[in-house]
């Protein structure tokens, strides 16, 4: 994570990217799964507000609940799309 990013607690993060002009809310899953489940320019907003890092923490609790098989099923039916650096 190199210092770019900043843990906001329950599981959600605050990632910098593009030479620190963009951040993401990303969501963790056990370490082993990371979801974007959020963009957004520095420029147009500078954070998140209370309310949406509760709703975040929410929505990664969710995902710490995700069965395997259910992640299968969201990545094939369209719902979730996977980035991998292996390819």
């Amino acid at each position: 994570m190199r210092g770019q990013a900043d843990d906001l607690g329950g599981g959600v993060f605050k990632k910098r990217l593009n030479d620190n002009q963009h951040r993401s809310i990303v969501l963790a899953k056990g370490g082993k799964l990371w979801v974007f489940a959020f963009l957004y320019a520095k420029k147009d907003r500078a954070n998140i507000d209370p309310d949406e890092l509760a709703a975040f923490r929410k929505l990664a609790q969710a995902y710490a609940r995700i069965t395997t098989p259910e992640l299968e099923q969201a990545l094939d039916e369209g719902n979730l799309l996977e980035l991998s650096d292996d390819h």
